[in-house]
Order: structure tokens, then C-alpha cells, then sequence
């Protein structure tokens, strides 16, 4: 297997480690619990995995994507076009992730924001010893850079680096 693939592979390892870290994170999260069961408190019981917070709908997707990606690199030293097909193929899917992921992280942040502010509105009304601040998971930062991954790994695909095209005429 050549090293453009182990790329795109690592990329997906990376990126399904990720979706599987927390979305958030905050000293007051063991809080959580108690605090969404007051009547109308608008606190989550917890902070969910990146995975976790994403629709039904978009995880049938991602998984579907991760699927076409590791087929994709599986596939034998094919002729030129052929590869060339299947790497553009790893590049789109790897930016269309990136793109997605970037927008979930944008929401995510906007749900830390919300968190932390309701955290200072519990603890001015003295439900909490002290307003906590939530920041955004790093797994949204290690599925970014596994996206790129995947992308960067198609598109060397592409260039032809990485000895692909000598097998392919062998």
C-alpha cells in the first residue's frame, strides 16, 4: 500500500477518534445533571460526544463517507483514469467533511457560549458556586485536521506521487 493511502487512511482513524471525544468542555459539566432537572433551567444533563450531537441523518452520512474512503484506498493499483476517479472522489468527500465540520463547529461554539452564560446566570442567582466557562471539544480540531487529511491524501492521489502510477503500469 503506498504512503498517499496510509494518508487518507490515518485521516479516517483520526477523524473516528474524534467523533468520539466531547463536544465541550467545562469544569462545571458534573453540575449538568443537577441543574437540568430544575423546571425550565434549559441546561443539558451533559455535554454529548461530537458524535452524539450530530442528526441521525448526518451520521448515516459520515458513516457512509468513512465507508466510501477506506474502499477507496483499498482498491488495487487500478489504470489511470480509474485512480484518478477514486482520488477525486477521497478529495471531494474529504472536503465536503471539512466544510461540515467546520459548520458544526461553529455551532458547537455558539452552544458553549449559551452554556457558559446560563453557568453565570445560575451562579448570580446562587444556584452554583461560581460561573463556569465552556470551551469547544478538541476533537472538533483533530476532526478538522482528519479531514484534511483525507482530502490532502486524494489529492496527492491525483498528482500521482507516491509511486501509485509505476504499479499500476507493472
Amino acid at each position: 500500500m503506498h504512503w498517499t493511502r496510509i494518508w487518507t487512511l490515518f485521516g479516517v482513524v483520526l477523524g473516528v477518534a474524534a467523533l468520539f471525544t466531547k463536544g465541550a468542555t467545562s469544569d462545571g459539566e458534573e453540575l449538568l445533571p443537577a441543574l437540568s432537572q430544575a423546571p425550565d433551567s434549559g441546561f443539558p444533563d451533559g455535554i454529548p460526544t461530537i458524535w452524539g450531537g450530530l442528526a441521525t441523518y448526518a451520521q448515516v452520512i459520515v458513516v457512509i463517507a468513512i465507508l466510501a474512503v477506506i474502499v477507496f484506498a483499498f482498491m488495487p493499483p487500478l489504470g489511470k483514469p480509474e485512480a484518478n476517479t477514486y482520488a477525486l472522489a477521497t478529495v471531494l468527500i474529504g472536503v465536503a467533511l471539512l466544510i461540515y465540520t467546520m459548520i458544526e463547529f461553529m455551532g458547537a461554539r455558539d452552544d458553549a457560549q449559551a452554556l457558559a452564560d446560563g453557568f453565570g446566570q445560575a451562579a448570580a442567582a446562587g444556584a452554583i458556586p461560581a460561573a463556569f466557562t465552556v470551551t469547544v471539544g478538541y476533537g472538533f480540531y483533530l476532526l478538522m485536521a482528519a479531514t484534511a487529511f483525507v482530502a490532502i491524501g486524494g489529492l496527492v492521489m491525483i498528482m500521482g506521487v507516491g509511486g501509485e502510477e509505476e504499479t499500476a503500469e507493472a
